[in-house]
């Protein structure tokens, strides 16, 4: 079986968490019993600080391979995270495969360089891949409004209704991401919470 008819499971959630050995430990629990059934799967992960690696680490605890979808260049997006370029590097290593998301049609080189503006665009782009390609998304949220574009409040709404992008975005930016990664239609789309309120 190819990797892209496994089952999907996707991660959405913050860079800063509290206790990330009891987040590790929740995914972990929640792994192991869905894959009581037998079904051999597939993790997607962006590999950001937080969440995204403890969700990397856990899938290499539980034997499931991975893909990694960049928003940015490597070391464009590296520039994010200056402190554990090591610890992305040897967990990229790590993955299946590795890809760049295409920059938005509507953003320029200079729109998606540090603190541009247009960044925010690739960051939801990724978010909306993950969203758009997981049977499961691991939604790592403090249950608080986001912050911003492409955050973990508004990948975990558009995970289960992505119409509701519509209100933040114009409409051919809309269309752009409605294609982006082939949305999955499926009837057992599943939302993992792991509501990180509880570590602190």
């Amino acid at each position: 079986m190819s990797a892209e008819e496994k089952p999907v499971w996707g991660i959405t959630g913050h860079r800063r968490i509290p206790h990330p050995d009891n987040l590790f430990q929740r995914i972990l629990r929640h792994g192991e019993i869905l894959l009581e059934n037998g079904n051999s799967v597939y993790g997607l992960t962006p590999l950001a600080e937080g969440a995204d690696r403890i969700f990397a680490q856990a899938l290499i605890q539980l034997g499931i391979p991975y893909s990694v979808p960049l928003p940015l260049e490597q070391k464009n997006y590296e520039h994010d995270f200056p402190g554990s370029i090591g610890e992305f590097q040897t967990l990229l290593e790590k993955a299946q495969t590795v890809f760049t998301l295409p920059r938005c049609p509507w953003l320029t080189e200079s729109d998606v360089q540090p603190d541009a503006s247009g960044r925010d665009f690739q960051y939801l782009s990724v978010g909306v891949y993950i969203a758009n390609q997981s049977d499961v998304l691991f939604s790592a949220w403090n249950g608080k409004p986001g912050q911003g574009m492409g955050g973990t409040a508004q990948i975990t709404q558009l995970f289960q209704d992505f119409s509701s992008l519509a209100t933040s975005v114009n409409e051919e930016q809309y269309r752009y991401f409605q294609a982006l990664g082939k949305r999955k239609i499926a009837t057992k789309r599943k939302l993992i919470s792991l509501d990180v309120v509880q570590d602190k």
